[in-house]
């Protein structure tokens, strides 16, 4: 990833050119999607483009960080470890029509980033609930865990029950992670 400026113009360009990104997505599957058409769709220049993100790839990293920094229901807390999980299942039922690129698109790399994303939000969200031993599971683990069920709940939802809304099938993975969680605080013993 190239270096980010904080100036109000390249945020602006940077977020132009997520979103055409974003845009292209929904109407086809991301392999077929060039670096020109981003360039494009965000009526920019390739140089502009390669200013910002070294390539498609990159664009599509930062894309996915950007998206769970706006999951953050406020600070973490013992209570709110989970609350970023209804608002991705949101983000995903808004953009249902991205379903066939990410799930027959061959997005493999969308999700790693999306792995690496979510596991470092939940490792901040889980301090506060962090007993003062050693607990069962190391929290990175865990962490981790909890990443990977969220992001297989979207994924199975997205290919097998798409009539389910965002509070059903958080409502399952809530209870799914809350388990897991509970067992894994557990002092160490």
């Amino acid at each position: 990833m190239r270096q980010e400026s904080t100036d109000r113009r390249s945020q602006r360009t940077r977020q132009q050119l997520i979103e055409a990104l974003a845009e292209l997505m929904r109407e086809k599957r991301y392999s077929a999607i060039s670096v020109q058409e981003i360039t494009d769709r965000a009526n920019v220049g390739r140089s502009t483009f390669y200013a910002h993100f070294t390539d498609k790839d990159d664009l599509m990293v930062q894309g996915v960080r950007r998206m769970v920094g706006t999951l953050e229901p406020g600070p973490p807390s013992a209570t709110n470890t989970l609350a970023p999980s209804l608002a991705l299942f949101h983000h995903v039922a808004d953009g249902r029509n991205l379903r066939h690129s990410m799930t027959h698109g061959r997005l493999s790399m969308f999700f790693d980033a999306l792995q690496v994303e979510l596991t470092a939000m939940f490792v901040e969200r889980l301090e506060p609930r962090l007993p003062p031993t050693p607990t069962r599971v190391p929290v990175p683990l865990l962490a981790a865990m909890v990443a990977g069920m969220l992001i297989t709940a979207v994924r199975t939802w997205l290919e097998s029950d798409p009539s389910a809304s965002a509070e059903e099938v958080n409502r399952s993975f809530t209870i799914a992670a809350e388990a897991a969680l509970r067992a894994g605080l557990r002092p160490a013993a």
